[in-house]
């Protein structure tokens, strides 16, 4: 059965953006069955994740030694990756419409602290300070700036600050706005962390 699309505009453009798009009809089908069936719905998550380089939800974590989940990456990196942890964490519950905010915001704090990583600035700045602080002189080709300055604009700043406009019992964010926003988050930040060296605990490279 054809399944009406819930997805907001502004993450269509992002999605083309970042060269996704044909992975469309492929995020409505993860969405629909994600309450329905998990195991089929994340079958089909994983595979699109492992398309993009980097940690995803198909190899972020592993199985430590005394039996409990843990993460592949240095420590150092904890707070690039950790994002991408809870969103697992949140893509695995019972009514996942209502985690779709956390899924969006923990994507995009994979985005903040990449960010930083790759412009070395630190501190409790925010997407939007930075893109401000290096516009003059950006280390990002344009395309990559003016789709990060999208995603923090039109979904990062909603996902953290807006509550207005939104009926009893009703998200902001569907679960496929939320898948979207993932991957989309997934593929900008591989763009960020490409060439800085960045490996997994056990000196694998991860961004070539």
């Amino acid at each position: 059965m054809k399944q009406k699309s819930t997805m907001r505009p502004e993450i269509e453009e992002l999605m083309q953006l970042v060269g996704i798009e044909s992975w469309r009809n492929q995020i409505k089908v993860i969405s629909h069955e994600l309450p329905r069936d998990f195991n089929r719905a994340m079958t089909a998550l994983l595979e699109l994740d492992s398309k993009i380089p980097g940690l995803g939800q198909h190899n972020v974590n592993k199985q430590a030694a005394d039996g409990h989940l843990t993460g592949v990456y240095c420590i150092e990196d904890r707070p690039i990756f950790r994002g991408i942890q809870y969103v697992g964490m949140h893509l695995d519950t019972e009514n996942p419409e209502w985690y779709t905010r956390m899924i969006v915001s923990e994507s995009c704090y994979h985005i903040e602290n990449s960010l930083k990583k790759k412009t070395g600035i630190r501190g409790r700045l925010s997407v939007g300070m930075i893109l401000d602080r290096i516009e003059a002189n950006s280390p990002l080709d344009s395309e990559l700036y003016n789709a990060l300055r999208l995603l923090n604009r039109m979904i990062y700043n909603k996902a953290k600050h807006t509550i207005e406009d939104i009926d009893m019992d009703s998200h902001m964010f569907s679960i496929e706005d939320a898948i979207a926003v993932y991957l989309i988050c997934r593929v900008l930040g591989a763009r960020l962390l490409k060439g800085l060296g960045i490996t997994t605990a056990d000196g694998q490279t991860l961004f070539s």
